[in-house]
């Protein structure tokens, strides 16, 4: 944008020049003489910037390293967000069954994998508790195997 501006301005700046230098000669020949010359600083001047931008344009495009793993099909992103949302929807049920038995966690952790026939497995459990729900634990791991099928790993924090 700078270039089209510098491009703009010099040709104007020219113009302008040229026009008030021709309005004082009044002599035929020597008009046409300043004539010939501002016409050359016009093209000049018109060419300067336009040589200028084309220099500064580089026909090399640069390079950029992209790992195989930041590449993605439409469908692989969309499973992402399918798993992604699974796992914050068995969160948030995993933390309400709980507290429907008395058991009120910190946090839980459920990791997902996708199989080959694009189901999703729950691969792991994480339930984060307090001390003073320690002596739930059995509990909790009940609750847990019988809606998820999964042994959790219970963490005391």
């Amino acid at each position: 944008m700078n270039e089209l501006l510098a491009v703009t301005s010099a040709i104007c700046a020219s113009a302008l020049i040229c026009t008030l230098v021709s309005n004082f000669v009044t002599d035929g020949s020597t008009k046409k003489i300043i004539s010939l010359v501002l016409g050359a600083f016009i093209i000049c001047s018109m060419i300067v910037p336009i040589k200028n931008a084309v220099n500064g344009f580089s026909e090399e495009i640069a390079e950029t390293q992209i790992s195989d793993s930041a590449v993605s099909t439409d469908d692989e992103a969309y499973s992402r967000e399918i798993l992604k949302q699974t796992r914050k929807n068995l969160e948030s049920s995993l933390k309400d069954l709980l507290l429907q038995n008395g058991v009120e966690i910190n946090s839980c952790e459920i990791i997902l994998a996708l199989t080959d026939d694009n189901s999703i497995i729950i691969s792991s459990v994480r339930i984060y508790i307090s001390k003073e729900y320690t002596q739930y634990t059995d509990l909790i791991s009940e609750i847990t195997f019988q809606n998820f099928s999964v042994q959790p790993n219970i963490i005391t924090e």
